[in-house]
C-alpha cells in the first residue's frame, strides 16, 4: 500500500496529475478491502486535497468529510493527526 501511495505523490509532484488522481483512488479503493484505515485517510485527504487545489472543490469535499469521519475511530492513536488537521482547513475553506 505504501508503494502505491509514494507513487501518486510522485506521479502528482512530476505534474502528472490524471494519473496521480487514479492511482489515490486505487489507493483508497485498496485500503477500503484491506481495512486500513491509516491509508485509507491518508488516501482520502490526498485525493481530496488534489481536487482543491484543482479548483473542484465540490468533488473533493466528500473525500475530506469521508476522512474526518473514519478518523474518529479511537484505535488510530493520533497517528493521521495532520492529515485529518488538513482536512478541517480545506473544508473550512469552503465556508
Amino acid at each position: 500500500m505504501n508503494q502505491k501511495f509514494l507513487k501518486a505523490l510522485m506521479l502528482l509532484d512530476h505534474g502528472s496529475l490524471d494519473r496521480g488522481e487514479a492511482t489515490l483512488r486505487e489507493v483508497i479503493t485498496q485500503a477500503e478491502q484491506e481495512n486500513d484505515k491509516v491509508s485509507l485517510i491518508q488516501g482520502l485527504v490526498c485525493l481530496g486535497d488534489v481536487l482543491f487545489t484543482l479548483d473542484r472543490a465540490p468533488e473533493g469535499l466528500p473525500f475530506l468529510e469521508r476522512a474526518l469521519s473514519e478518523g474518529q475511530d479511537d484505535d488510530l492513536d493520533d497517528v493521521c493527526d495532520s492529515e485529518l488537521a488538513r482536512a478541517k482547513e480545506l473544508i473550512g475553506s469552503t465556508s
